[in-house]
């Protein structure tokens, strides 16, 4: 009786998470709810970071290739834009959250402000930290900029 009570338990638990779990395409289309319209948009399921940067590039104010050279005049235009999103590759995505919260950086050279994000690799993980800590260091990844002003 005990093993049965310990197997229906555990079938319990597994079809709730199941039940409760978001795909990848609805957990980053809730977190960019109000930057990124993804209205009439198949997103692809497995890498939905690539589709989202299609749909980045078409709809922000200003797009740049962030690299270790531009990241300080970068992030002083970020003060211009309502919303900062960036991408590395198609793997990483982070919003900037807050500008004036910042940590000094050795390996980018400046203060990186605090952001939010998700890092893909079998599934998504969030990350809540100081963007360098989210986008690695600077290499050769391509990682991109997207601004957007108020909608």
């Amino acid at each position: 009786m005990k093993k049965l009570n310990l197997l229906l338990a555990a079938l319990v638990l597994v079809v709730s998470t199941s039940l409760n779990a978001q795909s990848k395409v609805e957990t980053l289309t809730e977190f960019l709810n109000g930057i990124i319209s993804f209205e009439n948009t198949a997103q692809n399921a497995g890498t939905p970071i690539s589709t989202i940067k299609e749909l980045a590039s078409a709809q922000a104010d200003k797009t740049i290739d962030l690299t270790k050279a531009n990241v300080k005049e970068v992030l002083a235009q970020a003060k211009d834009y309502h919303f900062v999103v960036i991408t590395v590759g198609t793997h990483t995505i982070v919003r900037i959250t807050d500008l004036n919260d910042c940590i000094q950086s050795g390996s980018w050279g400046t203060c990186m402000p605090m952001g939010e994000g998700y890092i893909q690799k079998s599934g998504l993980t969030n990350k809540n930290d100081y963007i360098n800590n989210i986008i690695g260091i600077p290499n050769t990844q391509e990682r991109k900029v997207y601004f957007f002003k108020k909608k």
